[in-house]
């Protein structure tokens, strides 16, 4: 049963166009191009998984290894600046994003500070990051998509720090 399972699943990939194409120029070139690119998806590679992250999430009880690759896709991209770009985030008490915070992707990954994990409302597992920056604290989000080995953006929101700046200020 299980090799028939995967002989369908390869003649299905085979049949389907391709859902989306990898950009592979530069992350700030990226950022821009997903800001305007509405009809195709663009996704591209952040890094792969680290031993950390691996070892962090299996004692959360998920299991992922370092084949998984983070990745960040116009759609994410462009929902993060409309969603959590705006100077109404000041009125919830968060700093909106900008390019710049979108750039910190790969150290956010890398170097995070705190890490939980919920369901979201599809009812995937879905990764925190925590990490403090010199203007506030960034909160990126990321869906486990186990298919694909990706983990892929989902969102990202700063809240200030008790000595962060704000537009008010």
């Amino acid at each position: 049963m299980k090799i028939f399972q995967l002989i369908c699943n390869l003649i299905i990939r085979r049949s389907m166009p391709d859902l989306f194409t990898y950009y592979e120029g530069e992350l700030k070139d990226f950022i821009a191009e997903a800001l305007i690119t509405k009809d195709t998806l663009l996704k591209r590679v952040i890094s792969t998984a680290t031993e950390s992250l691996v070892n962090d999430l299996q004692d959360m009880g998920i299991t992922i290894d370092e084949t998984y690759r983070h990745t960040l896709d116009n759609s994410a991209v462009r929902h993060a600046i409309k969603s959590h770009g705006s100077p109404k985030e000041v009125l919830r008490g968060q700093i909106p994003i900008t390019d710049d915070d979108l750039m910190r992707i790969p150290e956010i990954v890398s170097s995070y500070e705190a890490l939980t994990t919920e369901k979201n409302k599809r009812g995937q597992d879905v990764i925190i990051y925590t990490k403090t920056m010199d203007d506030g604290i960034t909160f990126y989000v990321e869906e486990i998509r186990l298919g694909r080995h990706e983990l892929a953006a989902s969102t990202m929101y700063k809240r200030k720090k008790d000595d962060s700046p704000t537009l008010i200020d």
